[in-house]
């Protein structure tokens, strides 16, 4: 038996959608259909959408990360002036909170490292290897990486803990009482042996050995990573205004 097999034609509409204070949804679509070129040019125009979106991505990894790290350090805090309170045992407390701090930390700068390869991925592969708008990324990342020893010891930092154990030298845990009949408030910061990352068959970059050599014996980790933190959100916003004529074109479309 044969079978009238017509062939089939897309038909493309523009429409919108408005979300509503209930949690439903309204859906508008326009009875127009769109031509081919209508179809093209809203692809080129929106494409700059798409093209930063694996960026931002990546970017809102290293944001999660950054505040579970937070998170979980100001839960534990919590979790040692309750137990003092509670004439619990702390020192379980304290172990658990320096494993889960280390993990957190480890989750950070991996998501660290993937947002800058990714970023610079992205860039090669949307406007090409010698283009200018990689080459700006890339100065200035490479200005920001030497102006700040929180980006370049950080970032390396994540290549020796793919290698070696971070040699914190103490988890410090400090308890205060804003008075006499107050309870233990506490605060937490891991102090970093300095020599303990020489000597453990992990090569430095030169220029990272000769910064790291000029802190303290002990140094705080913690206090590093908020500025870092910054610097590659200023990276991503760096990524994106590369691209502001084609935002600007995009939303007046």
């Amino acid at each position: 038996m044969n079978q009238d097999m017509s062939a089939t034609t897309d038909i493309r509409r523009f429409g919108y959608y408005i979300p509503k204070l209930n949690g439903t949804v309204d859906f508008v679509v326009h009875n127009q259909v769109a031509s081919a070129d209508v179809l093209t040019e809203f692809h080129e125009i929106s494409s700059v959408i798409f093209n930063l979106q694996p960026i931002i991505f990546a970017f809102d990894t290293v944001e999660r990360n950054y505040r579970e790290l937070v998170d979980s350090i100001e839960d534990h805090q919590s979790q040692l002036s309750n137990s003092v309170m509670a004439s619990t045992k702390p020192i379980s407390v304290v172990m658990d909170g320096f494993v889960l701090t280390t993990q957190k930390i480890s989750n950070f700068l991996s998501s660290t490292s993937a947002f800058l390869a990714q970023t610079e991925t992205q860039l090669r592969r949307v406007h090409g290897l010698d283009s200018l708008e990689l080459n700006m990324w890339n100065e200035k990342r490479h200005d920001l990486y030497d102006d700040n020893f929180s980006y370049s010891f950080l970032y390396e930092l994540r290549n020796f803990a793919q290698h070696c154990s971070l040699p914190f030298s103490r988890f410090n845990i400090a308890g205060e009482r804003a008075s006499e009949n107050a309870p233990m408030l506490f605060k937490i910061n891991a102090m970093i042996l300095r020599d303990g990352l020489f000597g453990v068959g992990f090569h430095w970059k030169k220029s990272v050995e000769v910064e790291i050599r000029k802190q303290p014996t002990e140094f705080e980790l913690l206090f590093l990573i908020p500025e870092y933190f910054h610097i590659l959100r200023q990276l991503c916003l760096e990524a994106v205004q590369l691209h502001s004529v084609q935002l600007v074109d995009c939303a007046r479309y």
